[in-house]
């Protein structure tokens, strides 16, 4: 049975840590210097504890089945980034396609994943589950900071960014098995778990500045009708005719049906692309999967 009313509240949840945002950038507790400490705080210190806290304690039991997943993960981001670059977005400003061309290729997954589909299909999903965010991780890291930062010239800032640092060393606990002192795994998860509060309210505070006459313009959405509609039936459609295994499938539609990723909002005003575009998509676009995720879920019921 879905849990509606948990993954209904998990994305109200979301909400409020946003509205904590346009409060505290109402007030002027936050201002444009302190908003940026607050991105650089997530993106160099919390994501990297967040990233590395997923690897440990992973269940290598399901190797079968994590390979699986792992090729429909990277299959998945290779097709949104060909559809984005090349179709989706070619008349846009370049400036836009840099937050629109992230935003499809990297979703909410990371955020949302592991409430939403666990409340559908159970604990028994999380080793799956953490086996398909590492080739979204990576991108969001690689392909990601390429695309706000400038081209190759910056490739060995990405290689060596705290995040794909963090992955490396999670690929290695999670090839060994080796388990952190009690006092480093608490101080990480401690940290890791505060991604997601000062995340939404950086977009928060990047929203006081929208015209929210404008929140709703055929731009966002026209990409929240991509990112929550067309690419998990294009993905389910795939792994229907493909004939894979049910709960694999079904998990890496929802993942692919998940939200922009709260890490658009976080790029794009770091690195000086359309900031009030990403907290625009981010918005529009969570605030109607409350709607999607659920009616997916059922529809993979009958499919799967």
């Amino acid at each position: 049975m879905l849990e509606f009313q948990y993954i209904f509240m998990t994305q109200v949840f979301l909400f409020g840590l946003m509205l904590v945002g346009v409060i505290t950038a109402k007030t002027g507790m936050v201002d444009g210097r302190s908003r940026s400490s607050l991105s650089n705080l997530v993106i160099n210190v919390l994501l990297p504890c967040n990233i590395l806290v997923s690897f440990v304690g992973t269940d290598r039991s399901q190797i079968p089945a994590q390979g699986i997943m792992l090729l429909i993960s990277v299959g998945a981001l290779v097709f949104c980034f060909t559809l984005s670059k090349y179709v989706l977005y070619r008349r846009s400003s370049s400036e836009q396609k840099k937050v629109l061309i992230y935003a499809t290729l990297i979703s909410n997954a990371v955020l949302l994943g592991n409430p939403v589909v666990e409340s559908i299909y159970g604990l028994k999903t999380l080793p799956l589950m953490a086996v398909y965010m590492l080739p979204l991780r990576m991108a969001a890291l690689t392909w990601g900071l390429i695309i706000f930062a400038g081209g190759k010239g910056n490739m060995k800032s990405v290689i060596f960014h705290p995040c794909m640092v963090a992955t490396y060393l999670g690929i290695l606990v999670m090839i060994t098995g080796f388990t952190p002192p009690a006092l480093a795994t608490r101080l990480l998860f401690s940290l890791g778990n505060c991604t997601t509060p000062l995340s939404m309210i950086v977009v928060g505070n990047i929203l006081v500045g929208v015209d929210y006459r404008k929140l709703f313009s055929k731009l966002t959405v026209y990409f929240t009708f991509i990112r929550l509609v067309v690419i998990p039936l294009a993905i389910m459609g795939i792994l229907f005719l493909l004939r894979l295994d049910p709960m694999v499938s079904s998990i890496a539609v929802i993942l692919n049906g998940m939200p922009a990723g709260v890490t658009t909002s976080i790029f794009a005003d770091k690195y000086g692309a359309d900031k009030e575009l990403a907290a625009k998509i981010v918005f529009a676009s969570t605030l109607l999967s409350v709607i999607t995720i659920p009616a997916l879920a059922l529809l993979l019921q009958i499919v799967f």
